[in-house]
């Protein structure tokens, strides 16, 4: 795991913050370590898939 060394702010609606604390709590993580979750899940994987789709592209058009 990374080493967690920055802060960053963030302001959530109340309904945002609800549904954030009972996700959290029924997954047994922290708040903090679910949002880290969803931006890996949401940016990180996405963008590995990205790059993987474009390497298969282009190794279809130089074979």
């Amino acid at each position: 795991m990374a080493k967690i060394d920055k802060r960053f702010q963030i302001l959530l609606s109340e309904e945002e913050q609800i549904l954030l604390k009972n996700e959290a709590t029924r997954r047994g993580i922290s708040q903090g370590e679910l949002i880290r979750l969803a931006l890996n899940n949401e940016i990180i994987q996405k963008s590995e898939l990205l790059r993987r789709k474009a390497i298969q592209n282009l190794t279809e058009i130089l074979s």
